[in-house]
């Protein structure tokens, strides 16, 4: 199995966790906006799951470490919070102060689900950069080293010196007398 793939699955399978803890305040949004339940508490999964996709594509040669995992796992959860924050401005707010209601939406959605999500990506990040970090045998690693190699912070290289050729040997000018 790829990484991204193991990754999507372990994202999304954490996010509906996340979504599980705020699910009563997801019913009253959907219930609100006029949707089923289960169609608003299943999309936030299935964003994470496709932004996990995206930024893990190519994490078997660019990560190196559980840092690296938890910063792409940041990035995973602001971006489906984004993402859930415009699903829920344009089914709930109307046109004639769509901007005003959806920096309340953002608000709003931020402070309530923020929380649960925001841990259910980063404790997501952890586990799928542990699992890069020992390289278990059931995942395929193509194009990436047997073992991850940190980046190295080179510091200024100095130059050679430079070597001048011992110059001619001194001939002797011939004076004038």
């Amino acid at each position: 199995m790829p990484v991204s793939i193991f990754a999507m699955l372990v994202f999304g399978i954490c996010a509906w966790l996340g979504a599980g803890v705020i699910e009563p305040v997801m019913r009253d949004f959907a219930g609100e906006a006029g949707m089923k339940t289960w169609i608003f508490v299943i999309v936030p999964g299935l964003l994470t799951m496709l932004f996990a996709l995206i930024f893990y594509r190519k994490a078997a040669t660019e990560m190196a470490g559980l840092d690296q995992s938890l910063s792409r796992a940041l990035t995973v959860a602001i971006a489906t919070w984004l993402a859930v924050s415009i699903l829920i401005s344009t089914l709930w707010c109307p046109g004639y102060r769509a901007f005003a209601c959806s920096m309340n939406v953002a608000l709003v959605t931020g402070i309530v689900g923020g929380g649960p999500l925001l841990m259910s990506a980063l404790i997501a990040g952890a586990i799928v950069g542990l699992v890069l970090k020992r390289r278990v045998h059931w995942l395929t690693y193509p194009g990436a080293a047997s073992k991850p190699v940190a980046p190295t912070v080179e510091g200024p290289k100095t130059p050679a010196p430079i070597v001048l050729p011992d110059p001619p040997a001194a001939t002797e000018l011939p004076t004038q007398k």
